[in-house]
């Protein structure tokens, strides 16, 4: 397996999906998510089981490949600046979790970074986080909306009626997990709780608060 795969296999993401608060997703989650925010930003964590009984396990160790695979893709691929395309967020072993949260500039830098470093569980076709306001108006997508509290159909009216909502859109089979509650969605898409979609295919439609 590549180097990339190995610390990505080792990476300890340590996402906590619970909420801090009743409208709030908190970070890191506890599972294998795209985590996305508000604002924009993206997060793919990791999270692997490891036996507790080997002492040599350790965070700065982990911490350690990741930062070393990072270099890599960063020198390859970033324009010389200071700024990183992709990051270490977190990093952690604990009670027989490793977790790592990797952070990135956007949306491409995850997509192609998740791929090179064979990362299947967060790996999208595509991904691309805008508004409802943005991405839908006048546009005719193909399939039924979802009142993600209702559990019933909605209307792309009713989707688009209040402006500037954020939405993910998403191709592939991965989990993404909001920072606000999702309130309306459209594809494939089995919700594990209010924050966290889990796409099995095709192109998911997924807006929140």
């Amino acid at each position: 397996m590549k180097k990339a795969g190995l610390a990505a296999l080792a990476l300890s993401l340590g996402l906590a999906a619970a909420g801090c608060s009743p409208r709030t997703s908190a970070f890191p989650p506890k599972q294998n998510a795209i985590y996305v925010t508000r604002s924009g930003q993206v997060y793919t964590s990791i999270i692997e089981d490891y036996d507790p009984s080997d002492t040599g396990y350790s965070a700065e160790e982990l911490r350690a490949m990741a930062e070393e695979e990072l270099a890599e893709y960063n020198g390859q691929y970033g324009a010389g600046g200071d700024a990183a395309l992709v990051s270490v967020a977190e990093c952690a072993v604990a009670e027989g979790k490793a977790s790592i949260v990797y952070q990135y500039a956007g949306p491409e830098d995850l997509c192609r970074f998740t791929d090179i470093s064979q990362d299947t569980k967060n790996h999208p076709e595509n991904l691309t986080v805008t508004t409802n306001s943005a991405n839908l108006a006048g546009e005719g997508i193909s399939g039924t909306w979802t009142d993600a509290r209702k559990n019933q159909v909605a209307s792309l009216e009713t989707v688009t009626k209040k402006k500037d909502l954020p939405m993910v859109v998403v191709s592939g089979g991965v989990t993404v997990q909001t920072e606000g509650r999702i309130l309306y969605y459209s594809g494939s898409v089995n919700l594990k709780d209010e924050y966290t979609a889990q796409v099995t295919e095709g192109t998911a439609y997924i807006v929140f608060r």
